[in-house]
C-alpha cells in the first residue's frame, strides 16, 4: 500500500479510538499522548514559574494559589493533567488530585485522603511505574546513607529492621532539613522499603490518621496512631514539609469546585473549603495549590470568602481566564496529535508535511471558535460517518447536524454525567474506612468480583465472567476465546519463593493467559532471578498487575457503595459513565482493556505466533559478588570540612554616571548565578571574564565551556606578553601569571587534549535506588538526544527503553556500561529488560538497536576511549590533579565534537557530572564557578535538547551547593527566561533587535525602573547591572583576555601543550 492508503485504511479502522472528549479522574495518572503546548499557553506559563520558584532554594517561605477559572468543556481537566505530567515527568514534586466534595466535615481529612490516593498512584509511567509513596520513600531512604543498607536486605531479623529504622529517623531528625518534622512519619515511610504488603497496607493507614490495632501497631514497631480531628490536616502538612525537605514541592490540585454547590447551604462548603486550602498554602513552605472551577460559580461565591482569604487566592499569582474558544491553527493542532497517535498504533507513516490527512486542512476554519470538547466531536462524527460509509465524506466538517454524544476513551459512548451519583460516589470513597484485606484468599474473592462487575461498565459488549479457585481465579471474556488465569503471587521474592509461585501460576493456566497480581511493586533488581522469570512471562503473552492499596480500597468501597444504591433506575447508566472499576489501573492491566476493541465492530485479526524466548545457558552481563554488610551497623563519622575561606567584593567596574563610583559583587552572590546579555561586540563575554578572573585570583578554580575557541587564549604565550596600556590590568595579569594553572581540552580529537566521556556516567550502580534512577533518567535523555528521538509517541517510548536499559544494565556492570554493552543486552531481549519495560512494545527494541549501532558507527570519536577521562577533580584541579599555589582554570573547547547533536550530548554528560559531584561535595560558600558562552544552545526557549533539564537542575541545586554558574548568550531572544528565578543577577548588554528585545519582556518586567528604550543604543562595555529587581547603570571593566578566535590547529596545539606529562609552566606559556 502507498503511505496515503495505510493512513485512509486507519482512519476508516474503528480499532482505536482518538477523539474522545471526556476526562475521567483515573486519566489524570496515564500519559496523555494528547496534549497540546499551545492551548491555555499562559496557564502553564505561571504554573511553571511556580514550581521552579518553589523548587529552586531556598523556595518559597510559604506556599502559592493559582486559580483556574473558565467555561465547561473549555478543558480544565485536561490542563491539570498537564501540570502532574510535568511536575513528574521533571520529578519537581507530589501531585495530589482531588475533585471538591460536598458533605464532609472534615475537609482536612478530605484532601488527606485524596492526597494518599494520589500518592500511591504510578509516579510517571512508563518511565517511573512505582508509586509515588516509593518514590517518596526512597528519597528519603536515600539520605540515610550506606549504613542502613540493612534495611533493604532481605535476610534482615524484624527487630534489626525496627532498630535500624528508628536509628535512622533519629539521625534524620538531627539534621536541619529535617528538624521540624514528625519522628513518627519518617519511621513509617523508612518501612515501606521493607516492600512487604503487611507493612505497606498498615503504613498507609497511619498516613490516613486511622486507628491502628495493637497487632498492627507492633507491625510498625509501636507506632501510635494520629486519630484526632485536626490530625489530618497536620499529616498534609508534614509530608508537605518533608516534600520540600527533599527539594520536592507538594502541589495539591482541587478540580470540579462547581460539584461542592449546595442551594440549601451555598456559602458554608465552599468557605470551609476554602479556608483549608489557605491554611495548608500557609503552612506548607515551597506548596502550590491549583484551584480549578467554572467561571460563573467563582464569581457567584466568592464574596463569600473574607478579605484576607481572597487576597491569599488572587494576589501572587494573579488568576487565571482559560479561553474556552481555539482558534483554527489549534483545532489543527488538536487533531494533528490524535491523528500522529492514530497512525502509530496502526503502524501507518506520518506525514508532517500534511500532519491532519485525511482532514482537509482548510476544514478547520470552520472550527474556529469552537470549544476544544465541540473540535473533537466535530472530528469524531466525521470518522464515525467515514467508517460506516467505508469512504471519506464530502465536506469537513459535516453539514448536517449530528450527535453531540461525548466519546469516552475506549471509543463508546459515554451518557451524560449523573451529577447527584457522582457526588455521592466522591463522599463514600473519601471517607470509606474499610479494613484492608491481609488473606489472598479474601483479595481473590474481591478482585473476582470486581472482574466480573466490570461488565457492567464497558459498552463493548464484552462479558466478564470471574470464578475463584483458591487464591487464583479464571476469567472468560465472551464473545470471543479470552481466558485468563488470574493468580495472587504475593510471597517474598527472597529465597524463590515468589518465583515459585510465578512457575506454578504459569503451569496451572493450561492453555489460558497466565496473570501475576501483586499487592506491592513487583522486584526490579535485575540481579534477582524472578526478574528474569517475569520478563519471559511477558515476552510469552503474560501480564502482570499492582493491586494498590488505594485500589483495593476502592474495590472494597464500590462494592458496598452498590449494595445501597444500585436499585436507583439511573445506577446502571451512571456505572458507564463514570466506570468506577475499570479506570482503575490493576483491572485495566489485567483485561487489557486498552487493547479491548468493541465487539460490533471487531476486526478479523490474524493470529500471531509468539515465539518463546530462547533460554540463555550464559550471559554477557557478569556481577562481582559484594561483599557482606552487616544489617545494622553505624555510619563512620564524617571527615571535618575546611571553614569556608572569607572572599573579597568582585569589581564590575564604575556606574555610567557623573559619579563614577565604583560597583562591586560579593563573590557569593554568583552561588545564585548570573546571565550575561548582549548582541555580538557589546563586551558581554569580557564582563565575564572580569569577574572570573577575580574569583580566580582567590582560589576559586573555573571551568570554561567554549563553543567558537575564544576563550582559550588563557594558554597562549601572546596572552601574558603583549603590551598593555592599563596598569590595573598589567598587576592583574601579573598575579594571574602567577597563580593559574591552565588546561584547556579538546574533546572528540584525538590530538590536543582529548577529554573522554562515558556513554553512561560510571559509577551510577552504587548509588542509593532514587539518586540512581534519576541519574539513569538523565543519562538516557541524553543519549536519546544524540539519537535525534522526540519526545511524543514512537520516539518517546523509545526513550523509556533506552533509559530502562541503562539502569538495568549499570546494576548489571560493575565495570561501566559501554554502547557495545547496550546493544547486545536490547537486541538479546533479555527477559530482566522485558520486565522493566512492562506492556511496552518489544518491537522497538529493533529500531533502538539499529540506532544505536548507526551512532556507535558514526561518533567513535566522540565514544572513544583515548584520552584522559571527564572527572571533577581534574578539571577542578583538586586530589592528584591539585599544584600547590595555583589555581585550575579548565577551558574545554567543543568545536571538534561537529554537529550540535554531539555537542548537546557531551555537554549535558558534563552537567550529569558536575552535579554528582556537588551532591558529594555540597558547600556553605563559593568553591567552583561553571560558564557557557553561546548558553542559549543548552537552554533554549522552545525545544528540549539533552541539555536542558540537566541545566535547569544544576541552576536549581547548585544554589545551595556552592557552585556559581555563568550563562552569557549573543542571542538573547532564544533563551529561556522561564529559568530566570533562578539566576539572580543580570548583565544586560546592547541588543538591537526588535524580536529578541520582545522576548526578553517578561525578565526586563521584573526590574524596578523601565531602561529596555535604552538598551539598543548602549556602547560596548556598558551594561545594565539587575539584581533582585534593582537597576544600575555600569560600565564594566574588561578582563586580561581580549577573547579572538583561534585557529583549530593553534587550539590543538596550545592544548597539547596543557598535557601534565609535559614539563611546561601551564599559564600561558
Amino acid at each position: 500500500m502507498s503511505q496515503p492508503d495505510l493512513r485512509l485504511a486507519a482512519f476508516l479502522s474503528d480499532r482505536t479510538e482518538v477523539f474522545h472528549s471526556i476526562q475521567h479522574r483515573h486519566e489524570i495518572w496515564r500519559p496523555d499522548p494528547f496534549d497540546v503546548e499551545r492551548v491555555h499557553q499562559e496557564a502553564r506559563t505561571s504554573f511553571e514559574r511556580l514550581l521552579t520558584r518553589a523548587t529552586t532554594p531556598p523556595g518559597l517561605d510559604a506556599g502559592r494559589i493559582l486559580l483556574l477559572l473558565g467555561e465547561s468543556g473549555c478543558g480544565k481537566t485536561h490542563l491539570v493533567r498537564a501540570f502532574r505530567a510535568r511536575v513528574h515527568e521533571k520529578s519537581l514534586g507530589f501531585v495530589g488530585y482531588m475533585q471538591m466534595t460536598t458533605s464532609t466535615s472534615n475537609y482536612g481529612r478530605y484532601v488527606l485522603s485524596n492526597l494518599i490516593d494520589s500518592l500511591d498512584q504510578p509516579y510517571c509511567e512508563p518511565s517511573h511505574p512505582g508509586s509515588g509513596l516509593t518514590k517518596l520513600s526512597s528519597a528519603l531512604f536515600s539520605r540515610c546513607g550506606k549504613w542502613a543498607a540493612g534495611l533493604t536486605l532481605p535476610d534482615t531479623d524484624t527487630e534489626d529492621v525496627h532498630q535500624i529504622i528508628s536509628d535512622a529517623a533519629d539521625e534524620l531528625i538531627a539534621q536541619e532539613a529535617f528538624a521540624d518534622l514528625e519522628l513518627d512519619l519518617l519511621r513509617a515511610l523508612l518501612y515501606l522499603q521493607r516492600h512487604e504488603p503487611r507493612i505497606k497496607s498498615r503504613v498507609l493507614k497511619y498516613l490516613r490518621c486511622e486507628d491502628l490495632s495493637d497487632p498492627d501497631r507492633k507491625v510498625l514497631g509501636g507506632m501510635v496512631p494520629r486519630v484526632h480531628d485536626d490530625h489530618p490536616k497536620q499529616m498534609v502538612e508534614q509530608l508537605g514539609r518533608l516534600m520540600r525537605s527533599l527539594e520536592h514541592s507538594l502541589v495539591l490540585c482541587v478540580d470540579q469546585l462547581e460539584d461542592m454547590y449546595d442551594p440549601n447551604d451555598a456559602g458554608n462548603p465552599f468557605r470551609r473549603a476554602m479556608q483549608t486550602v489557605c491554611d495548608l498554602a500557609d503552612r506548607v513552605p515551597s506548596s502550590i495549590v491549583v484551584i480549578s472551577c467554572l467561571k460563573d460559580f467563582w464569581e457567584a461565591m466568592h464574596s463569600q470568602l473574607t478579605r484576607p482569604m481572597l487576597d491569599r487566592i488572587l494576589l501572587d499569582p494573579a488568576p487565571i481566564s482559560l479561553h474556552s474558544l481555539r482558534t483554527a491553527e489549534e483545532a489543527r493542532l488538536i487533531a494533528e496529535k490524535r491523528l500522529e497517535y492514530l497512525y502509530e498504533q496502526e503502524d501507518a507513516p506520518f506525514d508532517a508535511a500534511d500532519p491532519t490527512y485525511p482532514f482537509p486542512h482548510e476544514g478547520f476554519e470552520a472550527l474556529a471558535g469552537m470549544r476544544a470538547r465541540d473540535v473533537l466531536n466535530e472530528c469524531r462524527r466525521y470518522r464515525e460517518l467515514a467508517i460506516r460509509e467505508g469512504q471519506l465524506p464530502e465536506h469537513f466538517p459535516l453539514v448536517e447536524g449530528g450527535s453531540t454524544t461525548p466519546i469516552g476513551t475506549d471509543g463508546t459512548r459515554v451518557s451524560p454525567p449523573i451529577p447527584e451519583l457522582d457526588q455521592l460516589w466522591n463522599d463514600f470513597r473519601t471517607a470509606y474506612k474499610g479494613s484492608s484485606l491481609d488473606d489472598d484468599s479474601e483479595l481473590a474473592v474481591l478482585l473476582a468480583w470486581a472482574l466480573g462487575a466490570s461488565t457492567d461498565e464497558v459498552d463493548s459488549g464484552h462479558r466478564f465472567e470471574a470464578r475463584t479457585l483458591g487464591e487464583a481465579i479464571q476469567v472468560d471474556i465472551a464473545p470471543g476465546d479470552g481466558k485468563l488465569h488470574v493468580a495472587l503471587c504475593n510471597k517474598k521474592p527472597q529465597g524463590g519463593a515468589l518465583g515459585r509461585q510465578i512457575e506454578q501460576t504459569q503451569k496451572d493456566a493450561r492453555g489460558r493467559t497466565p496473570v501475576i497480581v501483586r499487592t506491592t511493586a513487583f522486584p526490579n533488581n535485575p540481579k534477582a532471578a524472578v526478574a528474569e522469570e517475569l520478563g519471559k512471562l511477558i515476552a510469552k503473552g503474560g501480564r502482570r498487575a499492582v493491586l494498590e492499596d488505594s485500589d483495593c480500597r476502592t474495590l472494597l468501597a464500590l462494592r458496598d457503595f452498590r449494595k445501597q444504591h444500585e436499585s436507583r433506575a439511573d445506577f446502571a447508566a451512571w456505572l458507564r459513565s463514570a466506570r468506577p472499576l475499570t479506570q482503575t489501573k490493576p483491572l485495566r492491566d489485567i483485561l487489557d482493556l486498552d487493547r479491548l476493541r468493541p465487539v460490533a465492530r471487531q476486526a478479523p485479526v490474524t493470529a500471531a505466533v509468539v515465539k518463546p524466548v530462547a533460554s540463555q545457558t550464559a550471559t554477557v552481563i557478569r556481577t562481582d559478588p559484594k561483599p557482606a554488610e552487616s544489617p545494622h551497623q553505624k555510619r563512620p563519622p564524617e571527615a571535618p570540612r575546611e571553614p569556608p575561606r572569607k572572599l573579597e567584593p568582585l569589581r564590575i567596574g564604575e556606574l555610567d554616571s557623573l559619579s563614577r563610583e565604583p560597583v562591586h559583587a560579593s563573590p557569593n552572590e554568583f552561588m545564585q548565578h548570573a546571565a550575561f546579555l548582549g548582541g555580538s561586540g557589546s563586551g558581554k563575554t569580557t564582563l565575564a571574564l572580569n569577574l572570573l578572573e577575580q574569583l580566580l585570583l582567590q582560589g576559586i578554580p573555573a571551568i570554561l565551556v567554549d563553543r567558537k575557541g575564544d576563550l582559550a587564549g588563557y594558554a597562549n604565550d601572546a596572552v601574558w606578553t603583549r603590551p598593555l596600556d592599563d596598569p590595573r590590568r598589567s598587576e592583574r595579569r601579573a598575579l594571574l601569571r602567577e597563580r593559574l594553572d591552565v588546561a584547556l581540552f579538546t574533546p572528540g580529537h584525538p590530538h590536543g587534549r582529548p577529554l573522554a566521556i562515558p556513554i553512561v556516567p560510571e559509577g551510577l550502580g552504587s548509588l542509593p535506588d532514587f539518586d540512581r534512577k534519576q541519574a539513569t533518567q538523565l543519562a538516557g535523555d541524553a543519549l536519546g538526544g544524540m539519537l535525534d528521538y522526540k519526545h511524543t509517541g514512537r520516539d518517546k517510548a523509545c526513550r523509556t527503553v533506552l533509559t530502562q536499559a541503562i539502569d538495568q544494565l549499570v546494576q548489571l556492570s560493575p565495570g561501566g556500561v559501554s554502547l557495545e554493552k547496550l546493544v547486545y543486552f536490547i537486541d538479546e531481549k533479555d527477559p530482566r529488560l522485558v520486565n522493566a519495560v512492562g506492556k511496552l512494545d518489544t518491537k522497538l527494541f529493533e529500531k533502538l538497536v539499529q540506532d544505536l549501532e548507526t551512532l556507535r558507527l558514526s561518533a567513535s570519536t566522540l565514544l572513544g576511549s583515548g584520552g584522559e577521562k571527564l572527572d571533577m577533580d581534574l578539571l577542578l584541579g583538586r586530589g592528584a590533579h591539585a599544584r600547590p599555589g595555583k589555581t585550575r582554570l579548565s577551558v574545554i573547547s567543543t568545536k571538534f565534537l561537529s554537529d550540535n547533536d554531539k555537542v548537546l550530548f557531551w555537554v549535558s554528560q558534563l552537567l550529569i557530572e558536575v552535579s554528582r559531584w556537588l551532591g558529594r561535595n555540597p558547600a556553605s560558600s563559593l568553591q567552583a564557578v561553571l560558564m557557557f558562552d553561546e548558553a542559549d544552545m543548552y537552554l533554549p526557549a522552545t525545544r528540549q535538547p539533552a541539555t536542558k533539564q540537566p541545566m535547569e537542575n544544576l541552576l536549581r541545586r547548585a544554589r545551595s551547593a556552592g557552585l556559581g554558574v555563568m550563562l552569557a548568550t549573543q542571542s538573547p531572544g532564544d533563551f529561556d527566561y522561564k529559568c530566570r528565578d533562578t539566576i539572580r543577577t543580570w548583565f544586560i548588554g546592547r541588543v538591537k533587535e526588535k524580536n529578541s528585545l520582545e522576548k526578553m519582556k517578561p525578565m526586563l518586567s521584573e526590574a524596578r525602573v523601565d531602561f529596555s528604550a535604552k538598551i539598543p543604543t548602549q556602547s560596548t562595555g556598558e551594561f545594565h547591572a539587575v539584581r533582585e529587581g534593582n537597576v544600575q547603570r555600569v560600565k564594566a571593566d574588561p578582563s586580561v583576555l581580549a577573547t579572538e578566535q583561534l585557529s583549530d590547529d593553534e587550539l590543538l596545539r596550545l592544548a597539547a601543550r596543557t598535557l601534565p606529562e609535559v614539563d611546561t609552566r601551564r599559564t600561558g606559556s
